[in-house]
């Protein structure tokens, strides 16, 4: 190949890595763009989510297809590193794909809370009981462990970054704090007690079933009052103490994830397996004496 024909291939190698580089700029910004729009309006709260278990799974997919495009994003951003050392520009590049990183983290944590407000809605429309339900809200929990986990390696990878991409810490002043604004709805969890009477009037609970009349069972009631609960943590919470001669569990836990000690003046609670003692629900109803 002649000299100044090499040259001009060259050249024009360059000038199509160059244009190739800028069109994905260009994608990774609008995407950037229309994602954070999106964001915009569930933080305003415009979104309106409609009460049914179609629009939750189709949520729920929507954010299962975010953690799809955060790993993509990550296993690119660890290629570009390598391709750092020889090309300055790649540096746009990596901060875009962790900005778009970033978009998307805050997208599906605005989009978890949207679905964990609208959980109480599901319950009162189709029943605490509704395995459905039960299976969503399993979801739930398991996607925002999922982003928490995945929060953790994004802030691991952007440290690596600090040191080589100018500009990277300004653009993110504000911390996301994935596990502060999740960890507590996946560990959070209600409690009431009272006697059978105050249960039934306060809408607690409600009885069901029996044959001719007898043997009626009492169960949580879906539309109970959840102003009336006290809100705990299922990862700290070791034990209940209740003023109560006696207790009984009306809410379904298996009878191996507790212990009760009875005493004169008050019981104690005592939750020796919280994963199966909370694995039917985050709601726990005592009736006492």
């Amino acid at each position: 190949m002649k000299p100044i024909i090499r040259l001009s291939y060259i050249v024009l190698m360059l000038l199509l890595v160059s244009c190739g580089v800028k069109k994905e700029n260009e994608a990774l910004k609008a995407e950037i763009e229309k994602v954070q729009k999106e964001n915009d309006a569930y933080k305003a709260k415009t979104v309106q989510l409609t009460t049914s278990i179609e629009s939750y799974k189709q949520l729920l997919k929507e954010i299962d297809n975010n953690l799809q495009a955060i790993d993509a994003n990550v296993l690119m951003t660890g290629t570009l590193k390598d391709e750092m050392k020889s090309d300055a520009s790649v540096g746009e590049k990596i901060l875009n794909r962790i900005k778009n990183i970033h978009s998307l983290m805050e997208n599906s944590k605005l989009k978890l809370q949207a679905l964990d407000r609208t959980l109480t809605d599901l319950r009162k429309k189709f029943g605490d009981k509704s395995e459905e339900v039960q299976q969503l809200s399993a979801e739930l929990k398991m996607a925002a462990q999922q982003l928490i986990d995945r929060e953790k390696e994004f802030a691991e990878m952007r440290a690596g970054f600090e040191d080589d991409i100018e500009g990277l810490e300004s653009a993110y002043q504000t911390q996301l704090k994935i596990a502060e604004d999740l960890k507590e709805m996946v560990n959070r969890a209600f409690y009431y007690s009272g006697t059978s009477n105050e249960l039934l009037t306060k809408g607690i609970i409600e009885k069901e079933g029996g044959f001719i009349g007898i043997g009626k069972v009492k169960v949580l009631n879906a539309n109970s009052p959840e102003a009336l609960f006290n809100k705990i943590s299922k990862e700290t919470t070791d034990s209940l103490v209740f003023k109560s001669k006696t207790l009984k569990l009306i809410t379904d836990h298996p009878t191996e994830s507790f212990t009760i000690k009875e005493g004169k003046a008050q019981s104690v609670l005592k939750i020796v397996d919280k994963k199966a003692f909370w694995k039917q629900g985050n709601y726990l109803v005592v009736q006492t004496k």
